[in-house]
């Protein structure tokens, strides 16, 4: 019993130690993206964007999950209104409780869109509902990644409960001038399967 609690308290140090760096790396983050350029943000995510649209994963998906971009993050509006013009069904989040979202097909960014819960662009709850199994493509956001896989979201979990419900691959995007090669991790954060940044396309 007292091994049991001695590994217990270990474990809780352990995870209270990574709460603890995600915090700080998540304000260090901020600053950083607080001082980006408009110019350098608009660069980064022109490249970002052909290099999405140009991955197999990409081309040949008849369904892709994609989240609605905030300012700080990299921009997925036009890969949405892209995905679209070809053809391909897309899934964006919505919130439905602590830590819980589902994908809802939309149709226009510009139409089916509006302000949810911290005034993510969100579908309607009458929006059709998806399967996770329809997605072959999840676009993943991030506060920042690592060139490894590694992750780091905004601290609700969504992401991490969402993607377990899924077989399709997982692609983070992430603008080069935020990313950080030393992301604290617990052992139910998953890591991704594809970085992109305006430098291109990294396979893990």
């Amino acid at each position: 019993m007292k091994k049991h609690l001695h590994s217990q308290k270990l474990y809780n140090d352990t995870a209270a130690a990574v709460r603890t760096a995600k915090k700080a790396l998540r304000a260090q983050v901020r600053k950083t993206v607080s001082g980006l350029s408009a110019e350098y943000c608009k660069e980064a995510d022109h490249e970002i964007f052909h290099h999405v649209t140009n991955l197999p994963e990409y081309r040949n998906a008849r369904a892709i999950f994609c989240f609605v971009s905030m300012p700080y993050e990299a921009d997925t509006r036009k890969i949405i209104r892209d995905a679209l013009s070809k053809g391909k069904r897309v899934g964006v989040p919505r919130c439905e409780g602590k830590g819980i979202m589902n994908a809802y097909e939309i149709h226009s960014p510009e139409r089916d869109l509006r302000p949810g819960k911290w005034s993510i662009p969100e579908p309607a709850a009458d929006a059709p509902l998806m399967d996770p199994a329809d997605f072959s493509l999840v676009l993943v956001p991030c506060c920042t990644a690592a060139r490894d896989g590694r992750r780091l979201g905004f601290g609700g979990g969504f992401y991490d409960r969402y993607l377990l419900k899924t077989n399709a691959v997982r692609a983070v995007l992430c603008r080069e001038r935020v990313m950080c090669d030393d992301i604290p991790i617990n052992s139910h954060d998953l890591t991704m399967d594809i970085v992109i940044s305006e430098r291109g396309v990294i396979r893990i």
